[in-house]
C-alpha cells in the first residue's frame, strides 16, 4: 500500500514539474516574441490597408533568426515579409506581381506560347465561380495569373470564401477547367 502511494506521489511531482516547465516556456514566448496578430497588424499598417483585405498564406517564427517569415496575397500580388520577432520592425519585404493586365508580362507569356488567349480573365473567373457554385459577391480573388504551360496558355486562379481556398487552372483558349482544388485552410 505504501509503495503504491509513493508511486502516485512521484507521478504527481513529475507531472507537476513538466506542467510548470511547459507554462514557463509559454510565458517566455508570450513575453519575448510579438504575437502573430501583432505581425498581421504591422504588415497591414506597413501596406496601409486593412488586415481583413490581406490573405496571410503563412506566418512562421524562425527561432534561430528571431524573425517571422510571412507570405501574403493582396490584390493579385504575392508579398514576402520578414519581421523582427522581438521588436516588430519590418526587416525585409518583397513582392511579385500576378496582375495579368501588365502588358509586358502578358506579351512575354504569349510569345512563349505563340498565341493569344481566346477568353478573358473575367470569363475565366466566371467559369471558376460557376463551377465552385458560389456567390460572386462573397469571392475574394488573391491570384489571377496568365501562364504558359507546355505551350498552352492557362489562367491560374485562387480565391477564398471564408476559410475555404479554391484553386483553378483554366485553359485560356477553350475555357476548359484543367484542374481545380478545394481546401479548408484551417484544417
Amino acid at each position: 500500500m505504501k509503495k503504491n502511494r509513493k508511486n502516485k506521489l512521484i507521478f504527481i511531482i513529475i507531472a507537476g514539474v513538466i506542467l510548470i516547465f511547459i507554462l514557463l516556456i509559454l510565458i517566455y514566448f508570450n513575453t519575448t516574441y510579438i504575437s502573430k496578430d501583432k505581425v498581421k497588424t504591422i504588415i497591414s499598417d506597413n501596406m496601409k490597408v486593412s488586415s481583413s483585405e490581406i490573405y496571410f498564406e503563412s506566418i512562421e517564427l524562425e527561432l534561430d533568426k528571431n524573425i517571422y517569415e510571412v507570405e501574403i496575397y493582396y490584390k493579385n500580388h504575392d508579398y514576402e515579409f520578414k519581421i523582427d520577432a522581438k521588436e516588430g520592425n519590418v526587416i525585409y519585404s518583397e513582392y511579385n506581381s500576378y496582375n495579368i493586365n501588365t502588358n509586358n508580362n502578358s506579351n512575354n507569356i504569349q510569345n512563349n506560347c505563340h498565341n493569344t488567349p481566346a477568353i478573358s480573365i473575367d470569363e475565366a473567373k466566371n467559369i471558376a465561380i460557376n463551377n465552385a457554385n458560389v456567390d460572386i459577391n462573397n469571392v475574394k480573388f488573391f491570384r489571377d495569373e496568365l501562364d504558359c504551360d507546355n505551350h498552352n496558355l492557362i489562367y491560374e486562379l485562387e480565391f477564398y470564401i471564408g476559410n475555404i481556398e479554391y484553386e483553378y487552372e483554366i485553359d485560356a483558349n477553350t475555357g476548359t477547367i484543367i484542374s481545380y482544388d478545394k481546401e479548408d485552410i484551417y484544417n
